[in-house]
């Protein structure tokens, strides 16, 4: 009986957990659109609780949070040489990111606060263990991702404390910009100038041979992220001190330089398909968030938006589109035209300056955050239908 060559390249679920994207990535489109959906749900009256802070914690712990341990969790074993993860591992880590965005979703923080420790010291330490028995080196530019861990566990750590005693206000912004910002954006600068290249059909500054001790290139590269990562949480320091307009400023700066040095855009060729400009619009954007807040600091909560949906969301979907392509075996789709996946990208915008206007016009908040958080998750869900039934298939030998 000759075999049907679809079911032959479905993959099992043994295999499939050894690659945690597999389910990391449908289970953070989920947190994201309930996530979203919590302020028309609030609106409509359906809950009680106002939803800034449960919105905040579950896009950026349930939602990014979610990516970023899939991609981390697939690419760290292949980039050290060592063992996949096991499928235990994957499962555990899996459960604990589910309890934690539903705990936040409901306006549990405390014990979504301690889940989300317990997922990331799961999470770290599956990381160490295969360290420790690596036979190669992450890119440089990788110091990065650690200090992303390290923030938001201290703003983590941080969050818990408010529940035993009074912190000052300064404390209380520091955490939610070590948890939000310092989590999302130092990771998409750790990992951006490995992987974005590939778009342009560039190799990547961050790519070396197979070594077990570190180069002195590489130290060189290391040092440099290291020390932009440094100046932006130092960023945070100031605005928690009230310097707005200078912290987005320097964040700005630091991030524009960073990516100018490490992704090399004037030899970059003209983006001749829709992941390649798509990356362009959501790199401009996410440093647009930064410039418009600094002119404009009293609308800094709408403004970061820019930042938030328009740059970090977008590249997050782009990276996690060639990520399922290229583990499915289907890398050549990216090559075409992909049409439908620039329509993804502008209903996004759109839904990003509809959700911005609402803080510009008081009287039409509420119709607008619904609006936008319709629109956005419309545009997230036709994403999925067509991408994520790809995590069910395999990579060729």
């Amino acid at each position: 009986m000759t075999e049907n060559p679809t079911t032959a390249r479905r993959i099992t679920f043994g295999d499939a957990a050894r690659e945690p994207f597999r389910f990391f990535f449908p289970q953070a489109v989920l947190a994201g659109i309930l996530g979203v959906m919590l302020w028309p749900l609030y609106f409509w009256h359906v809950t009680e609780f106002y939803p800034n802070l449960a919105h905040i914690r579950v896009m950026a712990n349930g939602f990014f949070g979610g990516f970023i341990i899939g991609f981390l969790g697939t690419a760290m074993p292949r980039m050290l040489s060592a063992k996949p993860f096991a499928v235990s591992e994957t499962l555990n880590l899996l459960a604990l990111h589910a309890a934690m965005t539903i705990a936040y979703a409901v306006n549990k923080t405390l014990f979504g606060d301690v889940l989300l420790l317990m997922l990331l010291a799961r999470f770290i330490i599956c990381l160490a263990r295969r360290f420790g028995t690596r036979k190669d080196t992450p890119p440089p530019g990788f110091v990065l991702v650690l200090l992303s861990m390290l923030c938001v566990i201290s703003g983590t750590i941080l969050s818990i404390a408010q529940n035993y005693r009074e912190l000052d206000s300064k404390w209380v912004m520091l955490q939610r910009l070590l948890s939000s910002q310092g989590f999302v954006l130092l990771p998409v600068l750790g990992i951006g100038p490995f992987i974005l290249p590939r778009f342009f059909g560039m190799p990547s500054a961050q790519d070396f041979a197979e070594m077990l001790k570190p180069s002195p290139e590489w130290m060189k590269k290391a040092l440099l992220a290291l020390t932009v990562g440094l100046v932006i949480i130092a960023t945070f320091f100031l605005e928690v001190f009230g310097w707005f307009r200078l912290s987005h400023a320097i964040r700005f700066l630091v991030t524009f330089v960073y990516l100018l040095l490490e992704f090399p855009f004037r030899s970059a060729p003209k983006a001749n398909n829709a992941p390649g400009l798509a990356l362009r619009i959501a790199l401009i954007t996410l440093l647009a968030g930064f410039v418009s807040v600094a002119f404009y600091p009293a609308h800094r909560t709408g403004l970061l938006h820019l930042t938030l949906v328009g740059g970090f969301a977008i590249i997050l979907f782009v990276v996690a589109t060639r990520v399922v392509f290229g583990h499915s075996g289907n890398i050549e789709k990216l090559k075409g035209r992909n049409r439908w996946l620039l329509w993804v990208v502008g209903m996004m915008m759109f839904a990003m300056a509809t959700r911005i206007s609402g803080d510009f016009w008081p009287g039409i908040m509420a119709s607008h955050y619904i609006y936008g958080a319709i629109t956005w998750v419309a545009a997230v869900t036709w994403w999925a239908i067509k991408v994520l039934p790809n995590v069910r298939e395999h990579e060729p030998e």
